[in-house]
């Protein structure tokens, strides 16, 4: 393997509750009752799909009125925005040391997420990652198609140099697998630390599944 594309939030990013609290401030703007009969069926939409673009499980929530569903997007990035700055993002344990066994083995290391480029780039910089890593995608690096759309990966691979063969992709959700297999990766990796649980990402492609991507320079039988 030559690069790894790595999912941020649920993956290297602890969600802790934040990307759920960020659907709530969206919503809230667009005037959703959180206490409406409806919101229980929003939150487990939310939860399942909250790893594809933003403005795209807001465009869904809100039944495709995309104009509300900007409006929703923009607050819910404020609200992560907010939560960098008071200091409450953090790394799953043990992804900045996977990372850097990946780059002590040779691979190149992209992130690929659905936040905007503001918050992505704020939560990258909040981990002190700028300098880890070698490539940092957003849906709006892809003509503003997020995951499952293959566009992510084929776009880190094409940044990094590397075949597509030669690329591992670990996620925590089926949309990230799903991604990693339209674009023909080599390795496809769930990872039990987020949205999905082990059947969701077997049936969606995973060739192999671990329980964080701190195991995953191991799995690859490098140095940990």
């Amino acid at each position: 393997m030559r690069l790894a594309v790595l999912d941020m939030a649920g993956t290297t990013v602890a969600d802790d509750g934040l990307v759920l609290d960020a659907v709530r401030r969206g919503l809230t703007a667009v005037r959703v009752p959180l206490d409406g009969p409806r919101f229980p069926a929003l939150r487990r939409q939310a939860e399942a799909t909250m790893d594809r673009a933003t403005l795209t499980v807001f465009g869904d929530l809100l039944d495709g009125d995309m104009h509300r569903a900007r409006r929703a997007s923009l607050a819910y990035e404020a609200c992560l925005v907010s939560a960098v700055a008071y200091g409450r993002i953090r790394e799953v344990p043990g992804a900045r040391a996977a990372i850097e066994a990946l780059r002590a083995a040779g691979l190149a290391v992209a992130l690929v997420c659905g936040f905007g480029p503001e918050t992505r780039d704020a939560v990258v910089e909040a981990l002190g990652w700028a300098e880890l890593v070698d490539v940092v995608l957003s849906p709006c690096d892809a003509d503003g198609r997020g995951l499952p759309d293959p566009a992510l990966v084929l776009g880190a691979a094409r940044r990094a140099g590397v075949e597509l063969p030669d690329a591992v992709v670990a996620g925590d959700a089926s949309a990230g697998i799903l991604a990693a297999v339209r674009a023909g990766a080599g390795l496809a990796v769930g990872v039990r630390s987020g949205a999905h649980t082990e059947p969701v990402l077997r049936r969606a492609g995973a060739h192999a599944v671990i329980d964080s991507v701190a195991e995953l320079p191991a799995l690859l039988g490098l140095p940990s």
